[in-house]
């Protein structure tokens, strides 16, 4: 009996906290609840539930998050 394979796609989540300036439109927009407000700067607290839509990287105006597939 063959096996069958699955392909996942994993994605890595950066945010620069040079860019960042805390606005929460990443936490607010996220359908997943990837992201968290630490110290006034947005930070990745669940990255492994991230779907890659792109939607924190669309909403995000300091351009502040970089999303990696791996």
């Amino acid at each position: 009996m063959a096996r069958l394979k699955k392909e996942y796609s994993v994605y890595l989540l950066k945010v620069d906290s040079e860019k960042c300036n805390g606005c929460s439109k990443c936490v607010e927009f996220c359908p997943v609840d990837v992201f968290t407000i630490d110290n006034k700067k947005s930070f990745p607290l669940h990255p492994e539930n991230c779907l890659g839509c792109g939607t924190c990287v669309a909403v995000c105006k300091q351009k502040a998050i970089i999303l990696t597939e791996i």
